[in-house]
């Protein structure tokens, strides 16, 4: 059985062929990782404690900003000898099935179902279903599970879960009319691009922030109006020009969508509409404890949010991942043309370091980085 590790330091030393592990630096931290070969996985379907289980072999998986933390974590903190299996989002093949499971079959292709706050299940887990999605065979609650059609291929299921269900959960929340005017932030982020995916099949105009420029045309073909760039280190942070520029336009916005509030929501509440609404599903400073650099909150102080927030009555709402009708929509919208994934590359084999590289250092990646067992 076969894992995508991130490693101590020692770890090179008990791996045999063909197993491997290389290291590859993230944030300036050096991180051991490889595949690393185990014991494959016991599963007796006749079991009582495997009645409602479904056994799962993984066929590509890939990473969130999430699993960034974890990496990061395990490379400095981890013992010499110690491994920890990487991985938030998978697709895989059922093959075998406790004596009660409904709905799944040998030979389905299934993804993570991240439901959240509730599972469906008294006593089961909400959310993400595993941490580890790269190890080869797993075993997982039906409930932990959805069924793919045939029509996604593995790269896109592999990236397709927790974008999906996250975005479809946020755009719900915001109940967006017609002609409303919505604001993506942080454009390039594999979050805001499933969100302006899936925004698509409204009539919205759809405004982006970014520190850069690059991939303009590209989330121009996307929906998006227009591109605002941002100058996090600058205190004006906006051109002057450009700000009075959209105020003209549009007046203020009806919504704003952030996957990173400690980036945004300091300099972007005062730019919403009155009775508007902000959603936020992340953080962007989860890593700096681990990399010693150093990150800063620049915007408002908290009581002149607040004070901000009630002349406007403006609604700041939080969103964790979303529903499994969240995940049942995005993929009807996917086998209907109304929504897509964007994969930036699939890797396989030794490109294990590689994978990780554009996964969390390359500038030049737009959309999501999988890694395919072959």
């Amino acid at each position: 059985m076969r894992h995508i590790a991130i490693c101590g330091d020692n770890v090179h030393a008990l791996v045999a062929q063909p197993g491997f592990v290389t290291t590859v630096k993230i944030d300036g931290v050096p991180v051991h990782c490889g595949l690393i070969y185990t014991r494959d996985t016991q599963f007796d379907n006749q079991s009582p404690e495997n009645a409602l289980k479904v056994l799962v072999k993984i066929k590509a998986f890939s990473c969130n900003y999430r699993d960034k933390a974890l990496i990061l974590r395990t490379a400095t903190q981890a013992p010499a000898h110690w491994f920890n299996v990487i991985g938030s989002e998978f697709v895989g093949e059922v093959i075998d099935a406790g004596a009660e499971v409904t709905g799944f079959q040998v030979g389905d292709r299934v993804i993570g179902n991240n439901a959240y706050p509730d599972s469906g299940v008294e006593g089961l887990p909400a959310g993400v279903p595993t941490n580890q999605a790269s190890k080869e065979y797993r075993v997982f609650h039906q409930a932990k599970l959805i069924k793919v059609p045939p029509e996604m291929p593995d790269q896109i299921a592999a990236a397709f879960s927790i974008g999906a269900q996250t975005a479809y959960s946020m755009v719900r929340k915001l109940q967006i009319t017609e002609g409303a005017n919505v604001l993506v932030t942080a454009a390039k982020s594999n979050t805001s691009l499933f969100v302006i995916q899936a925004l698509k099949k409204y009539n919205v105009n759809l405004y982006a922030t970014s520190t850069s420029r690059k991939f303009e045309q590209e989330l121009l073909n996307l929906g998006v109006k227009r591109l605002i760039q941002i100058q996090p280190d600058s205190d004006e942070w906006i051109d002057a020009e450009l700000v009075q520029e959209i105020q003209t336009e549009i007046h203020g916005f009806d919504c704003i969508v952030d996957p990173f509030f400690d980036l945004h929501i300091g300099k972007l509440i005062p730019a919403l509409k009155a009775g508007g609404r902000y959603i936020t599903c992340g953080l962007y400073d989860q890593c700096s404890e681990f990399t010693n650099q150093s990150f800063e909150y620049k915007g408002m102080a908290i009581r002149e949010l607040f004070v901000s927030m009630m002349f406007g009555n403006v609604q700041i709402i939080g969103n964790c991942i979303g529903l499994t009708e969240d995940l049942q929509q995005a993929i009807e919208d996917y086998i209907n043309g109304k929504f897509d994934v964007l994969v930036d590359s699939v890797f396989t084999g030794n490109e294990v370091a590689k994978f990780f590289d554009r996964t969390f250092n390359d500038k030049d990646r737009f959309g999501k980085v999988v890694y395919q067992y072959t």
